[in-house]
């Protein structure tokens, strides 16, 4: 009897074993991509106890959750498209912001928001079925809002400030929501609405700065200009340096050239006169020789040759005695003692 209930006592446990196995597979939470489970033990409202659960199939005990001591809320993670809006006349869209200037500028922005997954839990603790759209789009509107006093109405014109503005915004609002588990993922602002004033204002700014900008088209068209005639003024300059060196190479030149053909003439003209020159010494030889032609023929021409030949014959005798011939004694001596020994001509001894 003994051993036919612990028998049953074993079936018993072993089939409460494989009913609970069976209830913890089919009753079993499943967490979908898009979702995030979190699991709340005992004080869940002091943030203490939470488990976050990743998307798939969860088992009773195995992975974590006890129906019996827990509980199981899902929550929704993926992003969430928001139109931020004040209160406005029902004809306009956006949001009044009020500038730096005291002037109205009017903008339309559309965010992004998503609960972070990793915090499910934290936006459970803070939030829990409170309306999330309406809490992000008050505080976006506020941040916004707020950061436009920092700003003259002006700069919203320029892209760069429109592109710090909405930055900057989007990370004020990110520090509010961080304690709320949620995160602005994206934050952007389509159009503009300015004021009639405004925009008088800026289309005046405008034609300023495109006057301006002409302006300096126009300071730069005449400084290119004043380079360029300033080039073509060196160019001229060049060119009549060029020209006036080439000039003085040339007086150079024909310089070099006179001076030349002058030495040449000054040869020419020596050339001619030792021409004349040689003609008057062989004219003057030819009549030197003419006139002792004249002068030797005859009787008288033989005596002076005789007296010449007598000076020759005395000149010799005076140097073979080793005689001074410039002595007048001693030359009259000698020139006495050859005349004693000449000859009278043909003619005299006849007379």
């Amino acid at each position: 009897m003994n051993r036919i209930i612990k028998v049953l006592v074993v079936l018993v446990v072993l089939s409460g074993c494989a009913a609970l196995v069976a209830a913890s597979y089919y009753f079993g939470p499943v967490i979908d991509a898009n979702q995030r489970g979190v699991v709340m033990t005992g004080d869940a409202d002091a943030g203490e106890n939470l488990k976050v659960l990743a998307p798939g199939k969860h088992y009773w005990f195995i992975s974590g959750y006890n129906p019996i001591t827990s509980t199981l809320a899902t929550v929704e993670i993926s992003e969430k498209e928001l139109n931020l809006s004040a209160s406005l006349a029902p004809e306009v869209s956006g949001i009044e912001l009020e500038t730096k200037d005291g002037d109205t500028v009017i903008a339309e922005f559309s965010a992004w928001y998503r609960i972070i997954p990793e915090q499910a839990g934290l936006y459970l603790v803070a939030l829990g079925d409170s309306n999330v759209n309406k809490m992000v789009n008050e505080i976006t509107v506020a941040t916004a809002q707020d950061e436009s006093g920092r700003y003259d109405a002006s700069v919203f014109y320029k892209a760069d400030i429109r592109s710090v503005y909405v930055t900057t915004v989007k990370k004020s609002v990110n520090q509010q929501l961080a304690s709320r588990g949620i995160e602005l993922t994206v934050l952007k602002c389509s159009k503009y609405h300015f004021s009639k004033e405004l925009l008088e204002k800026m289309a005046e700014i405008k034609l300023v700065h495109d006057t301006i900008e002409v302006n300096k088209v126009k300071v730069q068209a005449a400084a290119i200009a004043a380079l360029e005639t300033e080039e073509v003024a060196k160019g001229r300059k060049l060119a009549a340096l060029q020209e006036a060196e080439a000039r003085k190479e040339s007086v150079i030149i024909a310089s070099e050239a006179q001076i030349i053909a002058a030495k040449n003439w000054v040869i020419a003209e020596k050339i001619k006169t030792e021409v004349l020159v040689a003609r008057s010494r062989a004219k003057a030889e030819a009549m030197q020789i003419e006139a002792a032609a004249k002068v030797f023929a005859g009787t008288e021409g033989e005596r002076f040759l005789r007296y010449r030949i007598a000076d020759s014959l005395a000149e010799a005798w005076a140097q073979s005695n080793n005689l001074n011939s410039g002595n007048a004694l001693e030359l009259n001596d000698v020139a006495s003692g050859i005349r004693s020994l000449s000859t009278p001509v043909r003619g005299e001894a006849a007379k």
